[in-house]
């Protein structure tokens, strides 16, 4: 197998299988179209070299402290810190270069004489304008906003190398720190996306306004932006040289992002929040050469994650993150940004019950309500309000569900009439088997005593029970039914001979399954 990275076959069907010199001339004419330079993290991003390839930082929320006063003491303010995990990956490439073939070609002026084969001109050349290149290209195109990590992809594509951007805007937008999701801006549309952006760049809080911010999107729809408010006649100019992609009225940039061309997306953030790691990321000075036989292999690997400092300081539109606007919360600017952040943060399920914890994120308006809605499909259907603890977390318990049976849970803020609801989660019921807890033996005469069992059926499953009983193990034993109820069973047993020793077990019954409890033994009196 050859995999070698030079296909030079048309070279010798046109020039034919000899070489000429000029080697400089020659050189100045190998062109190529562009290639995409890397630019949406080198422009935007804090690049941190770091060994770590799991980097941990942190965010923290805090409640307001400021209260009427008062000669008591009562504590008012909280300060929550929060984890947040950035994982590296580690990535290659692998190049095969046999660079004889082009010593009868054209290609001739990138060979050398009396030296090794790895100090050729054509292994340099392969090196710096092709590999280095090809690596800001493809982490461009293909990682840094449309990569989702698969390690168990057999493909041996980028776009399988690392979480991009998308990804993590996705996935922020039901984390638990959640990403600001900005509702009612839709997929970006030339038509309207001078409206669109300012819409977007409207639900930003106003303390950002004298902040720089980075609205992100598709190279072409930067573009668009500019032409639309061109069309709408929003240019007060000398000339076409003083247009650019500033939001006006603010410091707000917009920045055409070649990682994003092809998608209707839109996103932002401020400078620095976003973090790009890499561990031994040099192109060029770190790329291994071994030579074998007559070829080159060149190989690079290294580590990359991509991640942001702090949610809260990301925006992106319901579109982006593929999210349906459930919120239906409407300000006079029609915009909403997600300033209250309901989250579910446990679902503990029973048979019939489901305990729920949830957490509010940002300050609950006076008169608001938190609710978890709940339903046997997505469209839910139930609600049941939750009561807010000491800690101030929020809870309820769900009653009266279906056994074995996966329910829908979202939690939900009112505010008047407006609801803002957090990410939909999944939880399943239980089908809790009984279980036996004790036999007892009492009223024991000559000829009778009296079995009763205590068990527990969570489920209600029991629909029958009995005892079994014999004076020998190696024989069948008697079976005597009984009656479970609420949890015991009682049997009377008759017919039984003085001055022997019985063995007995009892059993409770779901179908055709018994459960049983261990033999034991009693003995009846002599007289």
């Amino acid at each position: 197998m050859s995999n070698q990275v030079l296909t030079i076959e048309k070279i010798v069907e046109e020039y034919g299988k000899y070489y000429i010199q000029n080697a400089k001339e020659n050189r100045s004419r190998l062109v190529r179209s562009l290639m995409q330079p890397a630019v949406t993290l080198e422009k935007n991003a804090m690049h941190v070299p770091t060994e770590d390839t799991v980097y941990r930082s942190g965010n923290y929320l805090t409640e307001s402290v400021i209260q009427p006063f008062s000669t008591d003491f009562t504590p008012k303010g909280g300060v929550e810190f929060i984890p947040n995990t950035i994982i590296q990956r580690q990535v290659k490439t692998d190049i095969k270069i046999i660079p004889n073939e082009i010593e009868e070609s054209w290609l001739a002026f990138l060979a050398a004489n009396n030296c090794s084969i790895k100090d050729w001109p054509v292994v340099r050349f392969i090196m710096e304008e092709y590999v280095k290149r090809q690596i800001e290209e493809d982490r461009e195109n293909k990682i840094v906003y449309k990569g989702v990590y698969n390690p168990a992809s057999t493909e041996k594509i980028p776009e399988v190398c690392l979480d991009g951007i998308h990804k993590i805007l996705t996935d922020g937008a039901a984390a638990d720190y959640p990403i600001n999701v900005v509702n009612k801006i839709g997929e970006l549309d030339e038509a309207t996306i001078f409206d669109q952006v300012e819409a977007f760049d409207a639900a930003i809080p106003s303390r950002y306004f004298n902040e720089k911010v980075i609205i992100f999107m598709a190279p072409e729809y930067a573009r668009a932006y500019l032409a639309n408010k061109r069309e709408k006649g929003y240019y007060n100019i000398k000339s076409d040289d003083e247009i650019n992609l500033a939001i006006d009225f603010s410091k707000h940039m917009i920045f055409a992002s070649p990682a994003m061309a092809g998608t209707k997306h839109i996103w932002a953030t401020v400078p620095r929040n976003l973090l790009w790691l890499t561990k031994r990321y040099q192109p060029i000075s770190n790329m291994q050469m071994q030579v074998e036989d007559r070829y080159v292999k060149l190989l690079l690997d290294w580590w990359e994650g991509i991640g942001f400092r702090c949610n809260q300081m990301v925006w992106a539109s319901e579109a982006t993150i593929g999210a349906s606007a459930t919120d239906t919360a409407s300000p006079s600017n029609g915009i909403v940004v997600r300033t209250i952040n309901p989250v579910l943060t446990g679902a503990v399920a029973g048979d019939t019950t489901v305990d729920v914890t949830a957490k509010v994120l940002g300050e609950l308006p006076e008169g608001a309500t938190v609710r978890v809605a709940y339903g046997t499909t997505s469209s839910l259907g139930s609600t049941a309000d939750m009561t807010q603890g000491e800690d101030g977390g929020f809870y309820a318990q769900l009653t009266g569900l279906t056994r074995n049976t996966k329910h829908y849970l979202e939690v939900q803020v009112v505010v008047s009439d407006d609801v803002y609801s957090g990410v939909k989660a999944e939880v399943k019921t239980l089908t809790t088997a009984p279980s036996l807890t004790a036999l007892a033996m009492s009223d024991i005469t000559t000829t009778t005593a009296k079995a009763t069992l205590t068990y527990s059926d969570p489920s209600n499953l029991v629909d029958g029970g009995g005892v079994e009983i014999t004076t020998d193990l190696a024989e069948t034993p008697t079976n005597v039914n009984g009656s479970p109820s609420a949890g015991t069973m009682a049997v009377n047993l008759t017919s039984l001979t003085l001055s022997t020793t019985y063995y007995v077990r009892a059993y409770v019954k779901v179908g055709t399954e018994k459960t049983y409890t261990s033999w034991s033994t009693f003995a009846t009196p002599a007289t």
